[in-house]
């Protein structure tokens, strides 16, 4: 975007207006005031629909007028709009007007995070037959090595985001009105059937996880905590389609 150009949309220089068509200074002014208008609030509905949640949250008043904010203070580096509002959480954790929601920053990059996602490779997932083969097979299931797809990862949460994020996507599966927002979780995020997805899981399937997607072998990643079930934890990664590899060490 030219220089001159950029500074007279973002930050309400008139450098550019000597190339405006207009009769006067107030014409041009009045010209490309619309266009600056259009591209704000074109900037701000992207704005909307990558943190739909965020905005359900503060409503939608409140969410435009911090996007305005954030859009003048941060015009887009480069012309992949999909790339916009990546550090949008950053912006909201500084942003006075919604310190009273300390969650909420973390809120948005969960969401960033998740539509990220969408344009990662997509993954094949070993179907039921092939894991049970691979277990039924092993000498020792405990040697056992199990990929995970590569978008898998987990994130120790301070607030109670990905509860908050299923409630609004999924509001017959968990109310909003008993989410304990100041309760910290571990989510696991991964690419599901197209989109970032998320799941909420206890911290002993966080440390099985992580000790999975370190490479370790099954009888050394699972935790030493009476409250892990082992049988548990795999159902739930084979529901969610996210073994992609079992190998003998």
């Amino acid at each position: 975007m030219n220089t001159s150009f950029k500074a007279a949309l973002f930050h309400q220089s008139n450098a550019f207006y000597e190339n405006i068509k207009g009769h006067s200074e107030d014409e041009k002014a009045a010209r490309f005031n619309v266009y600056r208008n259009n591209i704000f609030v074109s900037l701000i509905d992207t704005l909307a629909d990558i943190f739909p949640v965020t905005q359900t949250i503060v409503g939608e008043d409140f969410f435009r007028a911090m996007a305005r904010v954030y859009v003048q203070k941060h015009p887009p580096k480069s012309a992949i709009i999909s790339d916009y509002g990546d550090d949008f959480a950053a912006f909201i954790r500084d942003f006075e007007p919604a310190q009273g929601l300390a969650f909420l920053s973390d809120l948005a990059a969960l969401e960033f995070t998740l539509l990220a996602l969408t344009n990662t490779q997509e993954h094949t997932s070993l179907k039921g037959e092939q894991i049970s083969a691979a277990f039924h097979n092993a000498d020792d299931p405990a040697r056992l090595r199990l990929s995970l797809a590569s978008s898998t990862h987990i994130v120790a949460a301070p607030y109670a985001i990905g509860s908050i994020y299923l409630a609004h996507k999924n509001p017959d599966s968990i109310s909003l009105a008993n989410i304990q927002v100041e309760k910290s979780e571990y989510l696991l995020i991964s690419k599901s059937n197209l989109y970032g997805d998320c799941h909420i899981v206890s911290q002993p399937e966080a440390i099985f996880i992580r000790h999975l997607l370190q490479g370790k072998i099954l009888g050394e990643a699972i935790p030493d905590d009476d409250h892990f079930g082992l049988g548990v934890s795999l159902a739930k990664l084979i529901d969610w389609q996210l073994l992609t590899n079992i190998s003998n060490a």
